[in-house]
């Protein structure tokens, strides 16, 4: 017999059906969701923020509440500029990066649009400077680019998928923290970077090595730039949402050949609060760290994911 595994990842693992007990309270919530441009408008006028993974996602809500208050922004995604294939992954299309930038400047705000891949150095620092360029400089930072894989054990894991994973979700981070560091410095003091982690880079789960240890590593990478820019009055903090209903969870649907609603099942047993964690939720914490309101709050490792990590 398996052992029972608790927690978030339950239904994947054992690919048995979990749902809420009948007296769960949250069972049926609606999930709560931020509508763009809610709390405090115009936060972020005259500003310009950097969003890597924005073309569509939780880096897409992040871009479009930025630009309901107030800020200009620069839309990152991979588009035309590659694709992913170990593992198999459908990224953001131009036709998303096009869609969300239209939507922006129906907000009245500027947006510009980057087809780049994390992976390649060189095209972050032109995406870097092109936004510098055309926009007037950066002043926030969202590394929020990543992918995600099927479940393997560790010794299972195609070395090909470990490459990959670490190439985007850690060094594609640190590529461009690289590059749109000293636009930061440039700016001066109030800069910020959120660097996008995950629930699991706080509290591990099994079979997705590759994904927990890029994503623990994003502590490490984020405490060192908050000890190395706090000099220039430059923040950098961290966010680890829980599990989010978002194009990821497709992918995690169709890599695991496991039913939607039992993977959802699985992340609400996981937490300590009832219902669904939604992008609205990962979203208010991201604006928040770069906001005034967090001025003197850095090397944080934010947890938006309902108490999963504290049960």
């Amino acid at each position: 017999m398996p052992r029972p595994v608790r927690g978030r990842w339950r239904a994947v693992r054992q690919l048995r059906r979990v749902q809420p007990e009948p007296d769960d309270p949250g069972a049926g919530l609606p999930e709560r969701r931020a509508p763009a441009g809610a709390g405090m408008s115009g936060r972020f006028e005259g500003k310009v923020a950097f969003v890597t993974g924005a073309g569509r996602g939780q880096g897409r809500s992040h871009a479009m509440r930025l630009a309901a208050e107030g800020a200009d922004v620069a839309l990152v995604d991979l588009g035309r500029a590659g694709k992913v294939e170990n593992p198999p992954y459908r990224t953001a299309t131009i036709d998303d990066l096009e869609a969300t930038q239209a939507e922006i400047r129906a907000l009245g705000r500027r947006a510009e649009v980057f087809e780049v891949d994390v992976r390649d150095h060189d095209s972050l620092v032109w995406a870097a400077n092109e936004t510098a360029g055309r926009l007037g400089g950066i002043d926030y930072v969202i590394a929020n680019a990543g992918i995600t894989d099927g479940f393997h054990l560790t010794w299972e894991l195609p070395p090909a998928h470990w490459q990959t994973m670490i190439d985007i979700n850690l060094t594609g981070v640190f590529h461009t923290c690289h590059a749109t560091v000293p636009r930061l410095i440039e700016r001066g003091a109030g800069s910020a970077l959120v660097l996008i982690s995950s629930g699991v880079g706080i509290k591990p789960v099994p079979r997705l090595a590759h994904y927990v240890a890029a994503k623990m590593a994003l502590r490490g990478l984020s405490a060192s730039l908050a000890a190395e820019l706090g000099p220039y009055g430059i923040r950098c903090n961290t966010v680890h949402p829980g599990g989010i209903d978002t194009e990821m969870t497709t992918a995690m649907v169709e890599l695991n050949q496991v039913p939607r609603e039992d993977l959802l099942a699985g992340f609400r047993a996981g937490q300590l609060l009832p219902g669904d964690l939604g992008i609205g939720d990962s979203t208010a914490a991201v604006l928040w760290l770069l906001s005034a309101e967090a001025r003197m709050i850095t090397g944080l490792e934010l947890t938006v994911d309902a108490g999963e990590s504290k049960k």
